[in-house]
């Protein structure tokens, strides 16, 4: 039987930073489980450096895809991004499959734990389709059970075109992007919908973060 990803909370104190949960309330994963760490900085690709790192919880998550079609992003591969020379907030991306779930939550047990490197933050897990149509009922309940460890929760579905392009050919995301057209287009053109959405879901929530921490006052006392 796999170990439950959360402890009875009842005897510990409560976290109180947003976003985290309480690490003595987190189930955390052996050394052998836990990603390994980059120490170089992350990629800059664009006119500008990464809002944020994609971390494949596992190899084929699809975070090459999405650090590409999300231009704010880059590509973390598997590993933590430990430099603070580039942004240290990660998307976690994992397979909406049984082994992508199980990775995905090593990862955030991992970081809630207080394993990741210093001065990470996960903003959120994404999860794209292992494969067109119904998801499978045992995958959707323990779905229900991983995406608690997560702040917020970004669906990809499946996209067929996907076989036959290389990376270079896709279409990226960029904020305030207008939203693809519903007609269906290729992915040379524009990005599919559920990225466009995933992608400003992301920025919104990134820009609040932003407004959040520099309306908090200043804790050192004044002379």
């Amino acid at each position: 039987m796999a170990a439950p990803l959360r402890l009875d909370a009842d005897n510990h104190p409560h976290h109180l930073i947003p976003g985290r949960i309480d690490p003595a309330t987190v189930t955390a994963p052996s050394i052998e489980q836990q990603a390994p760490v980059r120490e170089a900085p992350l990629p800059i690709t664009g006119a500008h450096p990464p809002l944020f790192a994609v971390l494949g919880a596992h190899g084929g998550a699809g975070a090459s895809t999405l650090a590409r079609w999300l231009a704010p992003a880059a590509d973390t591969g598997l590993a933590w991004p430990a430099s603070s020379s580039t942004t240290q907030r990660v998307l976690i991306a994992a397979r909406l499959c049984m082994p992508g779930l199980t990775a995905a939550a090593q990862r955030l047990r991992e970081y809630h734990a207080g394993l990741a490197p210093d001065g990470v933050t996960v903003i959120g897990l994404a999860l794209t389709a292992a494969r067109p149509g119904k998801l499978p009922a045992a995958v959707r309940r323990y779905r229900s059970v991983v995406t608690e460890l997560a702040e917020a929760v970004y669906d990809i579905g499946w996209h067929d075109e996907l076989v036959v392009r290389e990376l270079a050919e896709l279409a990226q995301y960029t904020p305030f992007d207008p939203p693809a057209p519903r007609r269906r287009t290729a992915l040379t053109e524009a990005v599919p919908a559920d990225v466009h959405a995933a992608g400003t879901q992301i920025i919104t929530h990134l820009a609040a973060t932003k407004k959040v921490s520099a309306a908090q006052p200043d804790s050192e006392p004044t002379s």
